[in-house]
C-alpha cells in the first residue's frame, strides 16, 4: 500500500469550497445585524470586494457544517421546494436580520475553539462578541428572551486532562430599556456605515476586533494603527 500527498487535488477542493461559500446567501441592498459587528469590514467588502482567502474557507467550512446540523435537529420541521427552510430573513427599520432560531425567541448558535467555557462570573465578559450579535437579534423582534448555544470542539474539562466536544447554552434576558437602546446604536450604526459607503472612507467607523487584522484584506487601506498603535505590524 502506497500512500502520497496531492497538493493539486487539496487546491481543486478549496477552490471548490470557495466556490461554494462565495455565493451570496443573503440580501445586500441593506445592511444586517452581523454587518454591524464589524462596520469597517463590512464596508469595504462593498466598496473592494475581495475574493475569500483558503484560510476563511475552512473556518466557514467548519462553522457551516455545525451549524447546519443543530439547526436541522432543533429547527422546526419546514420544507419548501425540497429544501429545508431556515429561520429567514427579516428587515427592522431598515436592518436586516437572520436568527439561526426562532424557537420562538431568537438564538444564537456559535462553534469556540476555546478549551474552557467561562467561569460563571465571566460569562458577560467572555461572550460579549456573542451576546452582541443575539441582542440585535432580540431588540429586532422586541422580545426580552435570547437563547445562545455554543458548540465547544476542544472542551478540556477543568481536573481532565483529555478534550472532548461539548455545548453550552445559556438563556439570555433583556430589559425594554436595553432594547431600545440596542435598537437605537443599531439604526446609528447603518447610517453610519451607509455615509462611509457613500464617502469611501471608513475613518469615522470604529475598528473590528483586533484578531479580523491579521487576515484582513483591506489591512493597508484601512489603517488600524491610525486609532490602535498596537494593530501597527500586524501584517508584514
Amino acid at each position: 500500500m502506497k500512500i502520497t500527498r496531492s497538493k493539486k487535488m487539496e487546491r481543486k477542493i478549496l477552490d471548490k469550497i470557495k466556490e461554494y461559500l462565495s455565493h451570496a446567501p443573503r440580501s445586500l441592498d441593506k445592511w444586517h445585524v452581523s454587518d454591524l459587528l464589524y462596520p469597517r469590514k463590512s464596508v469595504f467588502q462593498r466598496l473592494d470586494p475581495q475574493p475569500m482567502t483558503d484560510l476563511s474557507a475552512l473556518y466557514f467550512t467548519a462553522g457551516r457544517a455545525h451549524h447546519g446540523i443543530l439547526e436541522a435537529c432543533l429547527g422546526p420541521k419546514k420544507w419548501e421546494n425540497g429544501k429545508r427552510v431556515d429561520a429567514g430573513e427579516y428587515e427592522k427599520d431598515g436592518i436586516y436580520f437572520s436568527p439561526d432560531l426562532r424557537m420562538p425567541y431568537p438564538w444564537e448558535i456559535k462553534t469556540s475553539r476555546k478549551e474552557y467555557d467561562p467561569l460563571p462570573q465571566n460569562e458577560l465578559r467572555d461572550y460579549e462578541a456573542y451576546l452582541k450579535q443575539l441582542s440585535q437579534y432580540q431588540a429586532c423582534m422586541g422580545d426580552d428572551r435570547g437563547g445562545l448555544l455554543v458548540f465547544f470542539l476542544n472542551m478540556k474539562e477543568r481536573g481532565v486532562k483529555w478534550k472532548k466536544p461539548a455545548i453550552r447554552f445559556y438563556k439570555v434576558l433583556m430589559t425594554k430599556a436595553e432594547r431600545v437602546a440596542k435598537l437605537k446604536w443599531m439604526k446609528g450604526m447603518a447610517a453610519a456605515m451607509t455615509a462611509a459607503q457613500k464617502k469611501k472612507n471608513v475613518k469615522d467607523l470604529p475598528l473590528c476586533p483586533s484578531w479580523l487584522c491579521r487576515e484582513c484584506p483591506w489591512y493597508k487601506k484601512c489603517k488600524p494603527w491610525l486609532m490602535d498603535e498596537a494593530r501597527k505590524g500586524y501584517q508584514k
